[in-house]
């Protein structure tokens, strides 16, 4: 008997005239965040994502080279130059003829951005011939290259870049 009543008891516990608490509303999700989409290359090891070369305009032109000097150019005149300035110590990039404060440049495994100022029509940028920067342009496939609000430029690499690079370092390093 004293089982029934405990279950009795049990039973009555259970029951209540309130009424049952609200289900729990609907909380809104959260947008996930958007991913990035990833480069369509295939990236080696050692190289970085560059969606500012996945995207820029491919220019055709050929290279020119001249003892401590190479020049990229298209129908339209000089897209990019680089050239050494042994008295000053320092290579000379030049991106012509756009105007703009500064030059970037982009490789796959580097990006630098450079002050210019424009000189005989075209921007000109002045760099330490120990900027490291240097290297990863003279070994570049591809490289991309922009001024101002200009869009990139996909410029082809070339072994006249390296050539003015090692030129122009003390002792040829």
């Amino acid at each position: 008997m004293r089982g029934r009543a405990l279950v009795a008891l049990l039973a009555l516990a259970g029951c209540s005239s309130e009424p049952p608490p609200p289900a729990p509303k609907a909380t809104a999700r959260a947008t996930p965040a958007p991913r990035p989409t990833p480069s369509p290359r295939v990236l080696r090891p050692g190289q970085l994502p560059t969606p500012e070369l996945d995207g820029a305009v491919s220019v055709t032109g050929t290279w020119s080279a001249k003892p401590r000097a190479a020049t990229f150019s298209d129908e339209q005149g000089i897209v990019f130059a680089i050239r050494c300035d042994r008295s000053g110590r320092q290579i000379l990039l030049s991106r012509g003829p756009f105007e703009g404060d500064s030059i970037r440049l982009f490789t796959d495994d580097a990006a630098a951005t450079f002050p210019a100022q424009m000189v005989d029509g075209a921007l000109e940028a002045a760099v330490s011939t120990g900027q490291t920067f240097l290297d990863a342009l003279a070994k570049a496939e591809r490289f991309g290259i922009t001024s101002g609000k200009t869009p990139v430029l996909q410029v082809p690499g070339n072994k006249a870049i390296g050539a003015v690079v090692r030129g122009c370092r003390p002792a040829g390093r």
